[in-house]
C-alpha cells in the first residue's frame, strides 16, 4: 500500500489569485509575479488600453452629471452616476498606488518569500501551511466571486431589464440602455455604434472593479501569511524545551534558540511596518470610498426606486461592506496573533530557565504587548472596533438622508 503523497505549497500558491487579477489589468504587481511567463510588452498594451478606456468612460460619466445638473433633470440617475464616478476614481487610484510603490512592494514580496516555510513535509506541518492556505483561499475566492457578481450585475442589468420589458411585460417600444451613462461621442442608434459603446463601458466597469478587488486580495494574501508566522512563533515559544540544568551547556543552547526566535520576532515586526507603508494609502481609500458609496446608495434606496434597481444597489452595498469587514477582520486577526506572542512567553516553561534567559523573555513579552495592526496611513488603526465605528457613522449618514 503506497503512502498518500504530501501536499507541498509555495509562496506563489497564496498570491496566485491577486496576480491573475492584476495580470488581467495588464499589471505585474511585483517582480516575482513575472514568473507567469506572460509577455511584458503584451501586458503593457493591455494596461494602457484599459486605463485609456476607463478614463474615457469616466469623462463621459462626468459629462452626464454636468449636463444633468445644468438642465436640472435626471437627479436620481445623476446620483447613481456620481456613485460610479467615485468607484472608478478609487479603483484607479488603488492601481496607481501599487504601481508607484512597486519597489517597496518588491522588497516586501522578496522578504516574505524568503521567510516562507520550505517545501519539506516537516516544515510545512510545523507552520500548518495547508490550513492557512485553505482559509486564505476561502476568503479571497469568496471576495473575488462577490466582486465578479457585482460587475456582472451592473454590466448585464440593462440587458435583463430590456428582455423582461420586451418579452415578459411586453412593453411596446422597449429599448436597451447603456450600463453606466447615456452620453456618447458617437451615435448609438445603429447596432454597431451601440455595441461598441456598450462593450467599452462594460470593459471599464470590469477594469475599475478588478482594480478594487486585486488590491484587496493582495492585502489579504499578505496578512494571512503574516498571521501564520506569528502563530508559528507563539507555538515555538510555548513548546520550547528548556535545557538549562538538564544537559551540559544547557543555558547556552537555550540562549541560542531564544536569540533565533527574537530575531524572527523582530523580522515580523519590521515586516508589518513595511506592509503598512505599502498598503496604508489603499486602505485609507477603501474607508473613504466605502463611506461615500454607502451614503450615495443609502440615499438612493430611500427615494422610492423600483425593486430591480434596489436589488442592483443592494449588491453594491454588500460588496462595499464586505470589503471593509474583511479588512477589519484580518487586521483584528493580526492584532490577536501578534499579542499571542506575549501569552506564549508566559505559558512556556520559564521557571526552569536561567535568570538571564528569563530577563530576555521579559523584553520579548513587553514588545509583544504592543500588538501590531493595519494602519490606514496615520489616520486610522484598523480592527473590528473600526468596523463598528464605520457602521455607526454610515448608519447616521443614511438616517440623516432619510430625515
Amino acid at each position: 500500500m503506497t503512502a498518500e503523497p504530501i501536499s507541498r505549497f509555495t509562496f506563489n500558491d497564496f498570491m496566485s489569485l491577486s496576480v491573475v487579477l492584476y495580470n488581467s489589468l495588464g499589471i505585474h504587481p511585483y517582480d516575482l509575479a513575472t514568473r507567469t511567463g506572460l509577455s511584458t510588452r503584451w501586458l503593457l498594451t493591455i494596461f494602457l488600453f484599459q486605463v485609456v478606456n476607463l478614463n474615457f468612460v469616466l469623462g463621459l460619466e462626468c459629462a452626464f452629471v454636468y449636463i444633468s445638473f445644468k438642465n436640472n433633470d435626471n437627479f436620481v440617475e445623476s446620483c447613481m452616476v456620481m456613485g460610479y464616478i467615485v468607484f472608478v476614481i478609487v479603483g484607479e487610484l488603488k492601481m496607481v498606488t501599487v504601481w508607484l510603490r512597486r519597489d517597496q512592494l518588491n522588497d516586501l514580496m522578496i522578504e516574505m518569500e524568503r521567510i516562507f516555510p520550505s517545501t519539506d513535509a516537516e516544515s510545512q506541518r510545523q507552520y500548518q501551511v495547508e490550513r492557512y492556505l485553505r482559509r486564505g483561499r476561502m476568503f479571497t475566492k469568496g471576495f473575488a466571486g462577490l466582486y465578479l457578481l457585482l460587475i456582472a450585475t451592473y454590466n448585464l442589468f440593462v440587458i435583463i431589464q430590456f428582455l423582461v420589458k420586451r418579452y415578459v411585460q411586453e412593453v411596446p417600444g422597449a429599448s436597451m440602455a447603456m450600463p453606466y451613462t447615456s452620453v456618447s461621442p458617437w451615435g448609438v442608434h445603429n447596432i454597431w455604434g451601440f455595441c461598441l459603446m456598450y462593450l467599452l463601458q462594460s470593459l471599464a466597469g470590469y477594469t475599475c472593479t478588478a482594480g478594487h478587488a486585486s488590491s484587496d486580495i493582495l492585502i489579504f494574501a499578505v496578512l494571512i501569511q503574516t498571521i501564520m508566522h506569528y502563530d508559528y512563533l507563539s507555538r515555538r515559544l510555548t513548546e520550547l524545551l528548556i535545557q538549562a540544568g538538564r544537559v551540559k551547556d544547557g543555558y547556552q543552547k537555550d540562549l541560542k534558540v531564544l536569540q533565533q526566535l527574537i530575531a524572527y520576532h523582530n523580522q515580523l515586526l519590521g515586516l508589518t511596518e513595511v506592509i503598512n507603508r505599502v498598503f496604508g494609502l489603499p486602505l485609507l481609500l477603501n474607508f473613504m470610498s466605502s463611506s461615500l458609496m454607502v451614503c450615495f446608495v443609502g440615499f438612493q434606496m430611500t427615494i422610492g426606486l423600483s425593486l430591480d434597481v434596489v436589488c442592483k444597489l443592494a449588491v453594491l452595498l454588500v460588496a462595499e461592506m464586505a470589503e471593509i469587514y474583511l479588512i477589519c477582520y484580518f487586521s483584528d486577526e493580526l492584532v490577536n496573533a501578534s499579542f499571542s506572542v506575549s501569552d506564549a512567553v508566559y505559558n512556556m516553561n520559564w521557571p526552569d530557565a536561567d535568570k538571564r534567559f528569563n530577563k530576555m523573555l521579559i523584553i520579548v513579552a513587553q514588545r509583544a504587548q504592543r500588538p501590531v495592526c493595519l494602519r490606514a496611513t496615520v489616520f486610522l488603526d484598523v480592527s473590528m472596533p473600526t468596523m463598528t465605528m464605520v457602521w455607526e457613522s454610515q448608519g447616521v449618514l443614511i438616517a440623516s438622508n432619510i430625515d
